[in-house]
Order: C-alpha cells, then structure tokens, then sequence
C-alpha cells in the first residue's frame, strides 16, 4: 500500500536501474465468463466503504514503560510527513523520539547512528533490511528491535530482529488487486491497461504482481501493458510525456493505472493537450489531494485511500507490545493489512479534497490505540 511505499512514496531504495519502457500484455482466454466479472464485483464490493475501525482489538495488559525511539528517516520528502505521524503516536505514549535523516544510498549510516545512541527501538519505512545487513546484525546482538511499514521484508520477531512491517507486500498485492476489480467492472471486462511504475520499487512490484494475478482471474480479456519509469523519469518530470507517447501509439489503452500517486503528477495537464484526457480512465494507489480534487472533478476515475498516518500508529502500536512482552507473529501479520477504500465517486472525495495527506484512516483510531494501550 501501502506504500506503501506508496503515495505518497515512503521508502527509498539503493539502486534505481535505469529501465527503459516496455510492454507486457496479459494473455488470456478470449472471453470474460460472467462468473470471474461477478467475482471481481464481489471482492470490489469489500473496498467501496470506507472502514468505521482498526484491525487491532486486543488491549494490553498494562501501560507500556518509556522507551527511546529512533525514527530512520527516509531521502524521499514524504518520510518527513511521516515522521510527524510517529512523532504523534510515540509522545501518546509518552516515549521519547529521535529522527534521523538516511539517504538513498546508505541508511545504515542513520542506522548506526541511532544504535550508537542507545536507544530502545529503531524505526523506518521502505528500506529493505539487505541495505543495512552489518547494522541489523549489531542492533539484535544488542537487543534493539527494528520496526518499520512499506517494505517486503517479512518479520519474525526474535528470529530476524523484524517485529513490524505495516502495509507491506501482501498489502500492497489487496490494494492492486481491488483496484483490479474495480477496472474489469468499469469496463465490462473490456479493460485495456497501461500501468505505469517504478520496478526498482519492491512495494511497487508487490502491487503490480497483485494487480496483474487479480485482472489475470477475473477478468481475462483484460488487456495490462507496464510502462516502467525510473526515479530519474520522476525527478526530471519525464513521466507525463512519456504515458503521452505510449497512449498516442497504443489508441486502445482506455485506462492508465499509477503504482504511486507521484507517478500521476502532470499528467492530467498533458494528456488534456494532448487531447486525450477524455479517453482514458486515470485510476490509482494512495490518493492525496490532487487526486481526490481529480475524482470530484472527473478527470480520475479511482483512487485507493491509504491511511499513512493511521500506518504509522500502527508500526508504534507493534512497539507498544514488544514493551509489555505481549507481542506475537499473528497479531502483527493480521495488523500489517491497515484498512483501505477505494474513491470512485465525487461523493467520496469531496470530504478528502481538505485532506492534505490523504485520508489519515477510521474516525477516533488514534483514541482507539491510547485506549488499548492503557492511557
């Protein structure tokens, strides 16, 4: 998600490869069965709402102790949205906080940073643990457990010093595959999409392969091409001229679906130039403001809801219950998934558009969490 990622994009990895374009048409059989569009409206129909509560229900036994947190905050300027949220939940809890800038290339200097200053626990969001391996080893030797949402890496507690990974790549799969669902019913089952991303991204790829296995189930004459982009098509503001191009020698392309809502910037204005805004549907993940305006004004179809803030309540949630050993494997996977919705109608977006970070995520849940930690 989520993201996640994401969105807003909270993670950055070391090595962006220069990927040029390229295609990849889904195959399938010649026909849409009405039985898979009937699947793809069930499961759409579980993400047209938005969601009244959070996934963890289980309050802790006692309040947790103080602890010293120290936030790795990623080069992307998102982290330091971010950064603001855990900053949020950790003083709820009364907990002290350090954040710490990482670049693109070398976290684990931040890394080593915070494990020099002893604290308690370490936080971060997107970077795969291969990017700072020495210094994950040093901090389980000394028993400071790594927190982090928007990456693959998959947590197993005191097996691998991973105690937490919000809207991670099985999250990211849900929310591709919803999206998914919501262009084969759209379209009838005559979906032709082109799905624009950055494969040096995990979370990203994460949600792509999601989207391609859903299309690939319940639609199958759904067409899917990928236009891969790279950090430096999105930096130099290449992105929107380059969907233009594809579009123009691709006229069947009747959707353009965003792996990231950065990805998305500029395009609108380019493909009205063009004169081809009209006949393509924009659809997306982790909508912001710009998005929710384009759903409320018709220039975007859909876009996900994924709540950053509520993730990162979440991530601090996970360190909560480390605090009062009262931690496990299932709880964690089962709270990795925060809830999501998709924005499909100007209805829904209207109260998002005075979001400026998206929806945070169901009403109260910051309440919920200081009730279930015993404040």
């Amino acid at each position: 998600m989520p993201l996640v990622v994401g969105a807003v994009l909270a993670l950055v990895l070391a090595a962006c490869a220069d990927n040029a374009g390229s295609t990849a048409p889904a195959t399938g059989q010649t026909s849409a069965s009405d039985a898979s569009l009937a699947a793809a409206k069930a499961n759409l129909a579980n993400y047209l709402t938005q969601p009244t509560s959070i996934v963890q229900s289980t309050p802790l036994k006692s309040a947790p102790p103080k602890k010293k947190v120290a936030f790795v905050q990623c080069a992307d300027p998102n982290c330091a949205i971010l950064a603001g949220f855990v900053k949020d939940a950790t003083a709820a809890l009364g907990w002290n906080l350090t954040t710490l800038s990482a670049t693109a290339t070398d976290p684990g200097s931040a890394v080593q940073q915070a494990i020099d200053a002893g604290v308690d626990y370490i936080a971060t969001t997107g970077y795969p643990v291969d990017l700072f391996k020495q210094q994950m080893n040093q901090a389980k030797s000394k028993g400071i457990p790594l927190f982090m949402c928007y990456s693959t890496d998959v947590p197993a507690g005191p097996g691998n010093n991973l105690y937490a990974d919000c809207t991670d790549g099985s999250a990211a799969g849900i929310t591709g595959g919803a999206i998914a669902d919501f262009v084969a019913t759209d379209s009838n089952g005559k979906a032709d999409v082109l799905l624009v991303t950055i494969p040096s991204y995990p979370i990203l790829t994460a949600q792509a392969d999601g989207m391609r296995a859903e299309l690939a189930k319940n639609c199958p004459t759904c067409k899917v091409h990928v236009l891969e982009t790279t950090v430096n098509d999105l930096a130099g503001g290449a992105v929107p001229q380059s969907i233009s191009s594809y579009l123009q020698a691709n006229p069947g392309v009747n959707y353009v679906y965003f792996t990231y809502n950065g990805l998305e910037k500029g395009v609108p204005a380019v493909l009205k130039t063009a004169g081809m805004l009209g006949k393509v549907k924009l659809v997306g993940t982790q909508g912001a403001q710009p998005q929710f305006t384009e759903v409320v004004n018709g220039t975007s179809a859909a876009w996900s809801a994924l709540p950053q803030e509520l993730a990162m309540w979440t991530m601090v949630d996970q360190m909560a219950r480390v605090a009062v050993d009262q931690w496990s494997l299932p709880d964690e996977r089962k709270a990795a998934v925060t809830p999501f919705y998709l924005v499909t109608t100007p209805d829904q977006a209207k109260p998002l558009v005075g979001e400026k970070y998206g929806w945070p995520g169901p009403a109260g849940f910051k309440d919920t969490f200081k009730k279930l930690w015993g404040l």
